[in-house]
């Protein structure tokens, strides 16, 4: 597990087993008291360069179907949705969204 932070808030990267291109980015957060301010779009294009950094291809996340601002920037930045299924964990549907890391 590799963590990056900023100032505003922080997300990881760690390699998919047996496919050591493509990246699963988790734990993806702005601190609350500075939601709204934009810093997610800057935390997002942070996250974007250092997988072009280290070398990835593609990059894929989960987010719960009703956290609009992390599909905001998702959608913002390019990704796309692929998939979703119900969690019976969580209670709730996760959607599966990825894209080619250019």
């Amino acid at each position: 597990m590799t963590r990056y932070s900023l100032n505003f808030g922080a997300f990881e990267i760690d390699s998919l087993p047996s496919q050591c291109q493509v990246a699963v980015c988790h734990g993806f957060y702005v601190v609350a008291r500075l939601r709204g301010r934009g810093y997610g779009k800057e935390l997002k294009s942070y996250q974007m360069h250092m997988l072009r950094l280290l070398q990835y291809d593609y990059a894929q996340c989960t987010v719960v179907a009703n956290n609009t601002a992390q599909i905001k920037i998702l959608k913002w930045a390019g990704w796309t949705k692929r998939d979703e299924f119900y969690s019976e964990r969580q209670g709730t549907v996760i959607e599966i969204w990825g894209t080619a890391i250019i």
